[in-house]
């Protein structure tokens, strides 16, 4: 039996359920705050910058628009645009899956877990380990167009953080609340 930490409103704060959430949360952190983009375009005057992007600031990269790129060629404008398109899928997972999961991962504290809480984080879990798929194929396209382009560190907490939902959720599936009709 693992030892009971704090019992408050329902909610039972065990030391297993504790390293749970606190390694959900932890990783959701890292995720923010690592480097998860790097690019090279030009700046308001023209001169070529290398600069790196947090989770929060990668979508003016992949939001860029492509004349600000050394490699630029007018002829394949339409193949950029789908390019940063893809390359920004990642991002937008990952900040919408750790926003559910944030929001919701408190709901395994409770010996009978609401399932209006337990389905959010479950269904969380699949964005983030999805983040590497349109990262890697969006990285490929804009790499083919010659930017030079290069992911951090920050997506790999959120693939973890959604594999450990994963596995936190299929475990404490037996916990979901059992009452009648809803």
């Amino acid at each position: 039996m693992d030892k009971v930490l704090v019992r408050w409103c329902g909610a039972t704060v065990t030391g297993a359920r504790a390293l749970q959430v606190g390694g959900i949360l932890v990783l959701l952190l890292l995720g923010l705050v690592l480097p998860y983009l790097t690019m090279e375009y030009f700046d308001a005057s023209f001169a070529v910058i290398r600069d790196t992007a947090t989770l929060s600031q990668a979508g003016d990269f992949t939001g860029l628009d492509p004349t600000y790129l050394p490699s630029y060629d007018p002829a394949v404008r339409p193949d950029f645009n789908v390019a940063f398109n893809v390359l920004g899928v990642g991002p937008t997972l990952q900040t919408f899956g750790s926003l559910v999961a944030a929001v919701s991962c408190w709901g395994l504290f409770y010996d009978e877990i609401n399932k209006f809480f337990w389905w959010p984080l479950h269904l969380s879990s699949y964005p983030l380990m999805a983040v590497p798929i349109p990262l890697f194929i969006g990285l490929s396209m804009v790499r083919d167009l010659r930017v030079n382009a290069s992911l951090g560190l920050g997506w790999i907490p959120a693939v973890l953080a959604g594999v450990l939902i994963f596995v936190v959720t299929l475990r404490a599936r037996g916990r979901i609340d059992t009452y009648g009709g809803v």
